[in-house]
């Protein structure tokens, strides 16, 4: 994070999300993790974390791609001026 503000947002559609954790194994930053609530399928969905146990979201997108689901609705960098 610069300046306390996040540099990358993961939108996560989490009643798409069953839970695979595939997001969660391949994000480099491990900034991924599993809901401890259900979702209405009964799944833990993923969740986002801005700042990972090995740094902050860099927008790279693993976790995008590899998501068999489309769970990962979107990842963006969120550029400051």
């Amino acid at each position: 994070m610069t300046d306390g503000l996040p540099k990358a947002l993961v939108v996560v559609d989490a009643e798409r999300c069953k839970g695979c954790s595939l997001c969660v194994v391949t994000c480099p930053q491990k900034s991924m993790s599993l809901a401890p609530a259900f979702n209405r399928n009964g799944f833990h969905p993923a969740v986002f974390h801005y700042h990972g146990e090995k740094g902050d979201c860099t927008a790279c997108g693993i976790c995008y791609w590899v998501c068999p689901d489309y769970a990962i609705a979107e990842v963006r960098s969120l550029k400051r001026k």
